[in-house]
């Protein structure tokens, strides 16, 4: 039998209801219940049934988020029906939780080996069902957010690369032509060069995230000075700030020794630059400082920073803007696939080292990369 709780379901601390679908399987009425009494006051909504042949109609009817299913009901067994839902298209249920008594592990191990997320054994205390249920439930859901901003994701990521594809099919029309003037055959060179960097720089990104997210990414650090990683970031971006109208000011000193893996370091630094200047508007102004600090531990440091006069990152978006799969406001606004914090987040981490943002002295959003010295 079910051992009573020894508080009030809606008196539990930190109790939140979480609302789910359950279908409750078992043969004893007993049982199902006080199952159902539990998770009703839990605020799940509860059908019930006490077959498995029911059972199977019931999920027909209508498939629920969780099945929680007795493995020991005469004629068709818990196993068995567990295998008829697992056989479901997409895999039936969510969740399908087992409940089996203490000498039935035979049982337990079968309903595991066909597919079952969790089993309870009997008698089942009331705190542990609520508990399971919920975190169950909870992992389902997180998961099917995870999927649906993955899908987003790989639809923004699809549309990135559409542009400049279509961009290169305009410019090889050009140059077809039998009528193309020598400045504008170089031009349309140019251009095609342009559109190739950057969806390097986009397959580059994907596949970085890609490495960050699996943990097989790795830094190489080696002593070397700011100047290594910076200058040709500089080289790079002064010309679009030019073109732009956006001031792109360094502070610090190019010489300052630095140990760090220069190439994937200088990665994460592109990133934060090339937001800051997307998100400047024309007059405005782009500064990447660098100095050498020294943490309240004592540890030495190397912090990058970029702010910009732009609008600024709202504080409710800070706390996710360094996820793969979050965007701010500014961000969806502006199209992008929104890897680049992600990414350098990754590096910052990777190295040893950490990230943050906040409002800087410049009036817009300010972004602070750190590795140790």
């Amino acid at each position: 039998m079910l051992e009573p709780a020894p508080l009030s379901i809606s008196n539990l601390p930190g109790h939140e209801p979480p609302g789910g679908d359950v279908l409750i399987v078992d043969d004893f009425p007993d049982a199902v219940a006080l199952y159902e009494a539990l998770l009703s006051e839990d605020g799940h909504k509860v059908r019930t049934a006490s077959s498995g042949v029911e059972a199977l109609a019931q999920v027909e009817e209508s498939e629920p988020e969780l099945v929680l299913l007795d493995v020991s009901m005469p004629g068709m067994d818990g196993v068995e029906v567990l295998q008829r839902l697992r056989a479901r298209r997409g895999g039936g249920p969510a969740v399908l939780m087992l409940t089996a008594a203490r000498r039935e592990p035979h049982a337990i191990e079968a309903g595991l080996k066909q597919g079952a997320d969790a089993y309870l054994t009997k008698p089942i205390d009331a705190r542990e069902l609520l508990a399971r249920t919920r975190a169950a439930l909870e992992s389902y859901r997180l998961k099917r957010i995870l999927e649906a901003q993955r899908r987003d994701h790989i639809a923004m990521l699809v549309h990135d690369l559409r542009h400049p594809l279509s961009s290169l099919g305009l410019v090889a029309e050009l140059l077809d032509a039998d009528d193309v003037a020598d400045d504008e055959r170089r031009a349309s060179v140019a251009t095609i060069r342009g559109l190739c960097r950057d969806m390097a720089r986009l397959i580059d990104g994907v596949l970085v995230a890609s490495r960050l997210e699996a943990g097989v990414f790795t830094v190489e650090r080696r002593r070397g000075t700011v100047g290594e990683i910076l200058q040709a970031t500089l080289g790079v971006f002064a010309p679009l700030a030019t073109r732009r109208r956006v001031t792109l000011a360094f502070e610090g000193v190019l010489e300052q020794p630095v140990v760090a893996d220069a190439p994937k370091l200088r990665q994460a630094i592109d990133n934060l630059v090339a937001n800051a200047l997307k998100f400047t508007p024309r007059g405005g102004k782009v500064r990447l400082r660098v100095t050498r600090e020294k943490g309240d531990d004592g540890q030495a440091f190397v912090a990058f920073e970029v702010s910009d006069t732009g609008p600024g990152i709202a504080e409710s978006e800070r706390p996710t803007i360094f996820d793969r799969y979050k965007q701010g406001s500014r961000g969806r606004a502006a199209g992008g696939a929104g890897l680049g914090l992600a990414i350098a987040r990754g590096i910052a981490e990777a190295h040893g080292g950490s990230i943050s943002v906040g409002s800087g002295d410049l009036g817009g959003a300010s972004f602070r990369l750190t590795v140790p010295d």
